[in-house]
């Protein structure tokens, strides 16, 4: 299998990890339109999810196939990262949607924003470009921490 294939296979096989807590939890929009608080559309969420899963798919993609290049304690420290990163991604829709606790979808939120902050960090060590791609990530995780803490202290 040459590596452009291999690529796309990864970059496909990430895509799907990501998307799989939204599969497995299925949101319950009748719970988030019951909130008080400034009402975000969910076509808001789906497309900046979407947009943000691939470019993390991207990266991993990019940084696995370049992975001989890399020191290998700084490589292993990156997909551990990624790792807590995507643990607390896949509870998110389990803490606030099937449980309906505001209290742990901000916990979740704000732990995926401070993970995001270490990996772009991480990422700088590896590679100085790639850290951009990062950006997006970051400011939507980082508004998301706020979106996430004004609905748990308005309701």
């Amino acid at each position: 299998m040459n590596k452009t294939l291999k690529n796309i296979l990864f970059f496909l096989l990430g895509l799907f990890v990501y998307f799989l807590p939204s599969i497995l939890f299925r949101s319950d929009n009748g719970f988030y339109k019951s909130l008080e608080g400034t009402f975000i559309p969910n076509i808001v969420f789906i497309i900046v999810w979407t947009i943000l899963f691939a470019i993390l798919s991207f990266i991993n993609t990019y940084l696995f196939s370049n992975r001989k290049t890399y020191d290998k304690k700084e490589f292993r420290t990156y997909f551990i990262l990624m790792f807590i990163n995507y643990v607390f991604i896949f509870l998110f829709p389990l803490g606030f949607f099937v449980l309906e606790n505001l209290f742990l979808g901000y916990l979740f939120t704000l732990f995926t924003c401070v993970t995001a902050i270490l990996l772009s960090m991480q990422v700088l060590l590896l590679n100085k470009r790639i850290t951009l791609l990062y950006i997006p990530y970051i400011l939507w995780t980082t508004f998301a921490t706020i979106y996430s803490i004004m609905l748990y202290l308005k309701n």
